[in-house]
């Protein structure tokens, strides 16, 4: 899987990323682990900055494009707190995939082919 983060009005350091890496990353190989064609892209940003009378407000999107799923998964939150804004942004993207998951799981349930299932032998055969 490729990863990028793209940084806009904040200070990239090893501890910041190790942390984006650690977070997003761990909650998306639980569903891509065998696609090695999955994109994902982390941006975070300053959206509002501090002033003597406001606090800053961060920004953190992802976009996520697997080899086999047709659409874009793009998830984007906002908050006060750089770290709440990081975990919101998450956790809304496993409830995303978790929801993927299930319909996947889900797809050949309710076959009209394989609603018919023959109580007995006799009845197969005749």
């Amino acid at each position: 899987m490729q990863t990028d983060i793209y940084y806009r009005d904040i200070t990239k350091t090893e501890n910041l990323e190790a942390y984006l890496l650690e977070k997003v990353e761990g909650t998306v190989e639980d569903f891509f682990k065998n696609d090695s064609g999955a994109h994902l892209t982390v941006r975070v940003e300053t959206d509002r900055h501090r002033s003597q009378t406001r606090k800053p407000s961060y920004v953190c999107e992802v976009i996520l494009k697997a080899s086999f799923i047709r659409n874009v998964i793009k998830v984007r939150k906002t908050d006060e707190n750089f770290k709440r804004c990081v975990a919101n942004t998450v956790d809304a993207l496993k409830v995303i995939l978790s929801k993927q998951s299930s319909l996947k799981s889900q797809h050949r349930r309710r076959d009209p082919a394989l609603r018919y299932q023959p109580e007995t032998w006799e009845d197969s055969v005749a």
